[in-house]
């Protein structure tokens, strides 16, 4: 029930299909989407096996998409074991979960770009190797590691899917670099950039982003997807200080400059580029919205609703 499982529920109700939400939370940024009484939020924690599996059951689920986790690489460092304990151990809590409680038509679990880490060769395929070593990353490669270990050994239709950075209407992180540029210029002040803007990453829609969880989830039995992982990313990354240049556009204030900060030197010329390649091979799928058509999107949204709506629950 957080950002990505807020999009992804009125995407999958907006298919005909009903939606339960596992949290520990009660409906948290769904209240952004209006679903909070169109979406029953059932309280448990991800660490809980036997509660997992009684839902599964009780509510004859079909397809479980496995969001939850520590999602924060600075907390995660600075909380290693709890870390783990909620990417590594509420992941094979899931998978066991849906083991047991199935069968089920697909297990669709939330891997994250950050565990490729340093590769020599670009753009980074499926095949290469998981090199992240922070505390973060290697609790999600374990995490990838076990979603497809579970296809291997007991045939669950398991996908790990590694998407790039994530933006768009009811983010509540205010310090994403989108959400957080946007708010700053719809108060007519300049965006500071916390980074020297070097950092080159992809940024891909909310939208995008589940309608791909979505289609794995369609094909999760299919033989070149159970089991695998995938990156959902768009064709190219941009720099920070492109990219908010390209927000800038967006809103029309042309004569905007940005402030750099210069807090956080820890990625400079940071450069990570996924390629998407096995999503459009396998699946014929390539990011419906332009970079600039989904900032524009989110940039319009939270013109006309500000941060007045966290209030309800984000």
């Amino acid at each position: 029930s957080g950002f990505l499982g807020a999009w992804l529920s009125r995407l999958l109700l907006e298919a005909g299909a009903r939606v339960w939400s596992f949290d520990l939370s009660g409906g948290v940024c769904l209240a952004a989407h209006g679903l909070a009484e169109e979406v029953p939020v059932i309280r448990g924690s991800v660490l809980d096996l036997p509660l997992m599996e009684r839902v599964l059951r009780e509510h004859e689920i079909e397809v479980c998409f496995h969001l939850a986790g520590q999602s924060l690489i600075d907390e995660a460092a600075a909380s290693p074991l709890a870390a783990f304990e909620v990417n590594i151990r509420g992941t094979w809590t899931v998978l066991e979960a849906c083991r047991r409680g199935g069968p089920l038509r697909a297990i669709v679990c939330a891997s994250s770009n950050h565990v490729v880490g340093p590769q020599r060769d670009s753009p980074i395929t499926e095949e290469q190797p998981l090199n992240q070593l922070d505390v973060y990353g290697a609790s999600k490669a374990c995490a990838d590691i076990l979603v497809r270990s579970y296809a291997h050994n007991f045939g669950l239709p398991t996908v790990a899917v590694r998407n790039v950075n994530t933006f768009g209407p009811g983010d509540p992180h205010i310090t994403h670099l989108v959400t957080g540029t946007i708010l700053s210029l719809l108060k007519g002040e300049a965006p500071v950039i916390r980074s020297d803007g070097s950092p080159v990453k992809a940024y891909l829609h909310a939208r995008d982003t589940m309608a791909a969880y979505m289609l794995l989830a369609e094909h999760a039995e299919h033989p070149e997807v159970r089991g695998e992982a995938f990156h959902v990313t768009p064709p190219a990354p941009i720099s920070v200080l492109d990219l908010v240049c390209a927000l800038i556009t967006v809103s029309g204030r042309m004569g905007m400059v940005p402030v750099w900060a210069a807090a956080d030197l820890s990625q400079k010329g940071y450069f990570e580029h996924l390629s998407g390649e096995k999503m459009k091979r396998v699946l014929g799928w390539t990011p419906p919205l332009t970079l600039e058509e989904g900032l524009r999107d989110t940039y319009q949204w939270y013109a006309e609703h500000g941060t007045a709506w966290m209030g309800h629950g984000c």
